[in-house]
């Protein structure tokens, strides 16, 4: 979702080199992009460390971005942690989001908060306090063509032609509460893979994975794929997908970026950060209640299947 105000940053000042900075499991998401120059990644397992040992990982750090000699510092989230290091970077230009308890080492300071507006909207605002002048929304991801060999082979084995028409399924989530019941997935699954003409791709991520969320039911009408160890190989497959069912999750993002039609199936109590993408943009959106009493409990009962399948059938038509 950061790619748009990054390009709108490289477009506005088309000379400038740009060097992300960002977790080390999201590397691959950006690895591609034209947009970047450089990438820098940390771990967030520096938070678990104490005293000393903690004390001396961030000042090598710190020395590191130090030693990059950086003219600006654009932070795209709040935080302390990104403040103190914008700050101590050296950078003479610093721009962050105005909710930051230390905004007073900051140069510029973005006036967006949280949940008020979608996330979109939130990193493009802090790339025009900046100066970026903001041109489009479309979010960029490049597929890595050394990994086009394994998507064709993957189809292939699993005797997938470009005749047929695929449907991927993405049943997981970053918390239960945003997930659609697996036994909701299954009858769903059954009732599309009476069309002969249509194959079925289960995605699984590492949760997925981890929870063993399929089970021999669905043996003889899925092709399963295991992407948890590679988001380009989740990323060729969607490309490849006529159509993907998911929750709101990473893999929505990620197909948005592709172009990739998509139904997300969706909390209606959080419309105003997270569902900005439109119906134009071939991505749909089917709205379900959240059980708040029960945070490890599956929710979205109130999307019945027949919802899901009427849809799914008005789209591929």
């Amino acid at each position: 979702m950061s790619t748009a105000a990054i390009r709108a940053i490289k477009q506005s000042f088309p000379e400038s080199v740009i060097t992300l900075l960002v977790r080390s499991e999201y590397k691959d998401v950006l690895s591609g992009n034209k947009n970047i120059d450089g990438i820098i990644t940390y771990d967030l397992s520096i938070k678990k460390m104490r005293g000393w040992e903690k004390l001396k990982t961030e000042f090598r750090f710190v020395k590191y971005l130090r030693s990059k000699k950086f003219d600006a510092v654009i932070s795209l989230q709040a935080g302390d942690r990104y403040v103190f290091w914008s700050f101590f970077s050296g950078a003479k230009v610093r721009v962050a989001p105005i909710e930051n308890n230390f905004g007073f080492l900051l140069t510029t300071k973005a006036k967006v908060f949280e949940e008020k507006i979608s996330y979109l909207d939130y990193y493009l605002k802090i790339a025009e306090a900046f100066g970026a002048e903001i041109a489009t929304k479309e979010l960029d991801f490049t597929p890595d063509e050394k990994h086009r060999n394994w998507v064709e082979e993957f189809l292939f084995t699993k005797e997938i032609s470009p005749q047929d028409k695929i449907i991927g399924i993405h049943p997981g989530a970053s918390e239960p509460t945003k997930m659609w019941p697996i036994e909701n997935y299954l009858q769903l699954v059954d009732i599309i893979s009476k069309d002969v003409n249509t194959k079925v791709i289960l995605f699984l991520g590492p949760m997925e994975k981890k929870k063993s969320i399929f089970n021999d039911v669905l043996k003889n009408k899925v092709v399963v794929a295991d992407t948890s160890e590679s988001i380009q190989h989740l990323a060729w497959l969607l490309s490849k997908c006529g159509l993907l069912i998911c929750n709101d999750s990473g893999a929505r993002h990620l197909a948005a970026a592709l172009k990739t039609p998509t139904i997300t199936l969706f909390p209606d109590d959080k419309i105003i950060p997270w569902k900005f993408y439109t119906e134009e943009e071939k991505q749909f959106f089917i709205l379900g209640k959240r059980n708040i009493n029960n945070p490890d409990k599956p929710f979205l009962d109130s999307i019945t299947v027949e919802d899901v399948f009427h849809k799914v059938k008005e789209i591929l038509s």
